[in-house]
């Protein structure tokens, strides 16, 4: 087992029991432990894996875009290495939109690509604009802190920001690691 399988044990306590949407789940490798210890999941991705809804309630959606839940629905959302698609403006606006559906006092658990991972795309390829470069054509966005700090503005509180390296895949990455509470 490889120690990323395990990173969310630091955030069972700030996910016990709460309702959780899950975005970016893709094959479920985080879903299985969320359902463990979410008193209730909507796991979500463009193209979610079949078989994930014995877990949670399951959707395909493009976050990107507005998600279809009222405001305040969640306590917490996960958005683990799936946040890093899009354009400034677009991820500003993904920010904005979690933020909404998010209850007041509710916690945003992210992992982002870092600009130091050498190994998965922030070098050697097209930069299309500061941090977002062309990927074997796909858009990949590598995250300065700054740029973590820049999103983190009202009405976000930025509770916790690490650097980690991650061994989930062949070679290491480097990810940054935060929670963020709503707070109006």
């Amino acid at each position: 087992m490889k120690s990323d399988d395990r990173w969310l044990e630091k955030w069972y306590p700030t996910i016990q029991g709460k309702a959780v949407l899950e975005l970016g789940c893709g094959k479920g490798r985080d879903t299985s432990k969320l359902a463990r210890v979410a008193g209730e999941l909507v796991a979500a991705d463009i193209s979610p894996a079949l078989g994930l809804g014995d877990l949670a309630r399951v959707l395909q959606l493009d976050h990107s875009r507005r998600l279809p839940f009222p405001g305040c629905t969640f306590d917490v959302v996960i958005a683990s290495l799936t946040l890093h698609y899009f354009d400034w403006k677009t991820t500003g606006k993904v920010f904005s939109e979690i933020a909404r559906v998010l209850g007041d006092g509710g916690n945003l658990i992210c992992r982002l690509n870092s600009d130091r991972d050498i190994h998965h795309g922030a070098v050697g390829h097209p930069e299309l604009e500061p941090g977002l470069y062309s990927v074997n054509g796909q858009l990949k966005r590598f995250f300065t802190k700054s740029d973590i700090e820049a999103l983190m503005v009202e009405p976000w509180r930025l509770v916790e920001l690490h650097h980690r390296k991650i061994d989930r895949y062949e070679k290491a990455k480097l990810a940054w690691e935060f929670c963020a509470e709503k707070s109006w």
